[in-house]
């Protein structure tokens, strides 16, 4: 299994990388739940429908907890959390959530494992992922 990538030229004349090449991830396609509950029951003891209910839930619980302003972390996975997009107001009293509050997205965060004499953290994505240039 691999990831891979496609280079692009930056053309956006005002930005400092104007003409610089950077990578790319080629999209491979979507796997659904249904798809990733048959995978899964090949591999363990669990039917189809258990799954996919078990995934179902997780999501519906993930969107409550995110909704309660808390951080979700998937054990050896990564964590989830909300974030905000907002116009700024003159003051503080100006402010209004419904007129300055823009977007609100979903971040997500690998795990990963934390060097704490070069203060870093490798995520578990940047290690063991066969990173090949796709043929053009």
């Amino acid at each position: 299994m691999a990831i891979f990538i496609r280079l692009r030229q930056n053309k956006m004349r005002k930005d400092d990388t104007y003409d610089k090449w950077f990578a790319r991830v080629v999209g491979k396609g979507e796997v659904s739940t249904g798809e990733l509950a048959s995978i899964i029951e090949r591999n363990t003891t669990f039917k189809r429908g258990e799954i996919k209910g078990l995934i179902t839930e997780l999501v519906s619980e993930m969107k409550h907890q995110l909704a309660d302003g808390k951080t979700v972390v998937l054990d050896d996975f990564g964590r989830f959390h909300l974030t905000v997009e907002s116009e700024g107001a003159e003051s503080r009293s100006t402010f209004n959530v419904q007129r300055n509050i823009k977007a609100i997205k979903c971040k997500f965060r690998a795990a990963g494992s934390r060097d704490p004499h070069k203060h870093t953290i490798t995520e578990i994505f940047g290690e063991g992922v066969d990173v090949k240039k796709e043929e053009e």
